[in-house]
């Protein structure tokens, strides 16, 4: 083999690599279920949504009936199969299944989330919190953004993070969590993390004249990033966000916390000065020190204080 066709060899394989879809329900069969009762030894499998809510029961006899219908089947994808059969149970319609100590549990593309207790399962039919049609519906949806973001941080080499809609977390790349752990002295918590993003009190707009380069500033993480809607079927299900530890480039005129765009000269200056007087004032703790600094009379300052509506307690 020449060394022209090694090379394509691998690069085709690296190809193939990328192109696989981790998440791809077609990757999984329904025969897998089966394979489940089997290794587990177990009559029934509880399917259960991501947050841990019971969607409904597999019986391990309707899932082998089921698969009898082979064409059928065929057709079906693994999600589709699973929340076809899973049926939901009463506490009386489990009893039968009470020597049984522990069953393993599935999410709706089979694959296995853990184990419960019978009392989990049980308590679970008994209270009567079973998953709704849009609860599936939003697990599909989820299922489909996490491939998508997997496809993105396999191919983009920046510090990426991506939230739900609802602002949970989905994926952050190895890059995101260097910048993380050496700002904060610890592993990513994901609970931390999914606030670093929501809470206004330590995000700023970074402002530009050009509407399609708009960049945040987040002051816990010391990052500037880009917060980026992802879409589907024209609804969006959560966003992209790509950090950068140093200011983006441009020839545009870019301060942290203060917008400039469709404003006047006049009214670019008054936000400037204010963004000047703040950050003094911040800094110094003390009017007349902030005044020194910013080569102006007590009185002035005071009075631009006022003009501006700038909250002392605040600064």
């Amino acid at each position: 083999m020449t060394e022209e066709n090694k090379d394509k060899k691998i690069e085709d394989s690296t190809l193939r690599e990328f192109s696989e879809n981790p998440f791809d329900v077609d990757s999984r069969r329904p025969e897998d279920v089966v394979r489940l009762f089997y290794i587990h030894d177990v009559p029934i499998i509880p399917v259960i949504s991501k947050r841990g809510v019971l969607i409904g029961i597999l019986r391990k006899e309707s899932v082998i009936s089921e698969l009898s219908d082979i064409e059928r089947v065929e057709k079906l994808k693994i999600d589709e199969f699973i929340t076809r059969l899973a049926v939901k149970m009463n506490f009386d319609d489990l009893l039968q299944y009470g020597k049984i100590r522990e069953f393993v549990v599935i999410n709706i593309f089979g694959e296995v989330q853990g184990t419960w207790s019978r009392l989990q399962l049980f308590a679970s039919c008994d209270s009567g919190k079973i998953s709704s049609h849009d609860e599936v519906k939003k697990q599909q949806e989820d299922q489909l953004l996490e491939w998508m973001i997997y496809h993105i941080l396999e191919h983009i080499p920046r510090a990426l993070y991506a939230l739900n809609e609802n602002g949970k977390t989905v994926f952050y790349n190895s890059l995101f969590e260097e910048i993380y752990e050496e700002k904060l002295k610890s592993e990513v918590d994901l609970s931390h993390a999914e606030k670093l993003f929501t809470d206004p009190s330590i995000n700023e707009l970074f402002s530009s004249f050009n509407e399609d380069e708009l960049f945040f500033y987040n002051t816990e993480l010391d990052v500037f990033y880009e917060k980026i809607p992802l879409m589907n079927n024209g609804r969006r299900v959560g966003f992209l966000i790509f950090c950068e530890k140093n200011a983006p480039q441009s020839r545009e005129l870019r301060i942290p916390g203060v917008d400039l765009r469709d404003k006047s000269l006049t009214e670019m200056l008054e936000e400037l000065e204010r963004f000047f007087i703040v950050t003094t004032l911040k800094e110094c703790r003390s009017l007349d020190k902030s005044a020194e600094k910013l080569k102006i009379t007590r009185q002035s300052l005071n009075s631009k204080i006022k003009k501006y509506n700038i909250d002392l307690e605040k600064t």
